[in-house]
């Protein structure tokens, strides 16, 4: 749309000649402006963390200031939310579209979604601790949805799957649907859909999941580190946990263990060097439980089994590290980020050797089955542990040589 301007100059005359027009284009807002600032927000929360993304560097990538990004989202946090929200909304949008009664079509869905979205962490709410408690709860029931399309499916197709089977199968094959975008392993896009459609014949099949094992009182202990650094370290993985990196200040981490202020830079120079005293733990903890569940087998099918119940046990450990090294390691410095992506390199590569097949789609299925069993655990059914184990060998099994 363009409109005239008048700047005062005389009007033409035979002797005059009339002067130029000036137009000004009128720029119109589009009426996708809410939808286009959504979707460059969940990008941008999904490669670098809410804590490293700006409302300014959002408009500036939509093409708009601040201030106008404000006037749609009162803040971050909303702006999370309502990413979240849309992230889950718009997957229903498309499974409505489907047959809900075919778990393969519905699984195929999710798959070809992911990949055209890049969908990473907004469906498996590693965010969701950012959000205020009514948030939260919405998010998580927009998750809940999804991931329960895929367990109906599977019951009408297996009535003899119990409501808890199901949604152990639905969880793990919606994290297997979107598991190509959560690493770099990178296959031909056919190539992918014919890997993950073998993974889901696996899970939709799988015999009824093992029972688990009647659980055994946990002892209490009333001893503590006398270490002041252990307490400090026991106290930041459970704050990073629940809180995040950036939400978490050192006097919080000394006042929860108990130690004062005072002394706390005497085993921490910074809140970064507690990050990467924890990370480094972390890989060592895997790296430990590896070797001694190689050393333990007498097969490699042995030996598959033992590694993924060492990674299991050190996931769902209370004290556990994994979480953190999952999380957060985009807070490091540069050099600590290179040194802790390394090991975590090397400790898939040992993954992927023990299957016997190192190509691109065995690692692909380590790293989708690693998550599987990350996602698993984070939604708190841990409690599956056997159930969990079974279905990560069986999708293992389908690399083996």
């Amino acid at each position: 749309m363009t409109i005239d301007t008048s700047d005062g100059t005389p009007a033409a005359s035979p002797d005059r000649p009339a002067a130029p027009k000036t137009t000004l284009k009128k720029t119109l807002r589009p009426r996708n402006r809410k939808a286009q600032i959504i979707t460059v927000a969940r990008e941008q929360f999904g490669r670098s963390g809410y804590h490293n993304v700006s409302m300014e560097g959002i408009a500036s990538a939509v093409g708009i200031t601040a201030g106008a990004l404000y006037r749609h989202f009162p803040n971050k946090q909303e702006l999370l939310a309502q990413a979240m929200l849309d992230g889950s909304s718009s997957i229903l949008a498309i499974l409505d579209e489907v047959d809900r009664t075919d778990s393969k079509v519905v699984f195929t869905a999710l798959v070809r979604y992911g990949l055209d979205n890049n969908f990473r962490s907004l469906l498996f709410d590693q965010e969701a601790r950012n959000l205020t408690p009514e948030r939260r709860t919405e998010a998580r029931a927009g998750v809940r949805e999804v991931t329960s399309r895929v367990a109906v499916a599977l019951r009408h197709e297996r009535p003899d799957l119990s409501v808890p089977d199901s949604v152990v199968l639905g969880w793990a094959l919606t994290s297997i649907a979107f598991s190509p975008a959560r690493h770099r392993t990178t296959l031909p896009r056919k190539r992918f859909e014919a890997l993950l459609a073998r993974l889901f014949d696996v899970v939709r099949t799988a015999p009824v999941l093992p029972e688990e094992p009647a659980a055994q009182p946990q002892p209490t202990s009333n001893f503590s580190h006398t270490s002041r650094r252990e307490s400090l370290m026991g106290a930041a993985i459970t704050l990073f946990d629940q809180r995040g990196y950036r939400s978490v200040t050192m006097d919080d981490i000394g006042s929860a263990a108990g130690v004062p202020s005072s002394s706390i830079y005497t085993h921490f120079g910074s809140k970064a060097e507690v990050l990467q005293a924890i990370l480094a733990r972390g890989n060592e903890t895997l790296r430990l439980g590896l070797v001694q569940a190689l050393r333990n087998a007498d097969s490699r099918e042995d030996a598959i089994a033992r590694v993924v119940h060492s990674y299991t046990n050190s996931v769902i450990s209370p004290d556990s590290a994994i979480a953190i090294l999952i999380e957060e390691t985009a807070n490091l410095p540069e050099e600590a980020q290179a040194s802790t992506h390394i090991a975590q390199r090397e400790y898939i590569d040992e993954w992927v050797h023990l299957l016997g097949n190192e190509t691109a789609d065995a690692r692909a299925t380590v790293l989708a089955t690693i998550s599987m069993i990350n996602d698993l655990t984070r939604v708190r059914l841990e409690s599956r542990q056997c159930a969990i184990e079974d279905l990560a060998v069986r999708i293992l099994a389908t690399q083996t040589v």
